[in-house]
C-alpha cells in the first residue's frame, strides 16, 4: 500500500510538470492527488478482479490512475503561482 502511494506521488509530480496548461496545481496537491489516484485505481482494479497482487497490470493501473486524476484536476483548477 505504501509503495503504491509513493509511486502515485512521483507520477503526480511528473503529471504536474507535463500538464499542457503548465503547473496548474501546487506541489502538495499533485502529491496528494497522485497518491490517492494510484490507490483508488489499484484497489478498484483488484475489487473488479481485473488483476491480482503481484501482476504488472496492477502497477500500470496505479500509474494511469494517478496521472489521470492529476490531469483531470488540472483541467478544472486555476493556474497556481
Amino acid at each position: 500500500m505504501l509503495g503504491t502511494f509513493l509511486v502515485g506521488m512521483v507520477v503526480g509530480l511528473v503529471a504536474r510538470a507535463m500538464h499542457p496548461r503548465g503547473p496548474v496545481l501546487t506541489v502538495a496537491m499533485a502529491l496528494l492527488l497522485g497518491g490517492v489516484g494510484a490507490l483508488a485505481s489499484f484497489y478498484l482494479g483488484r475489487a473488479l478482479r481485473w488483476f491480482i497482487d503481484g501482476q504488472l497490470s496492477g502497477w500500470t493501473a496505479a500509474i494511469l490512475g494517478a496521472a489521470l486524476l492529476v490531469g483531470l484536476a488540472g483541467l478544472f483548477a486555476r493556474r497556481s503561482r
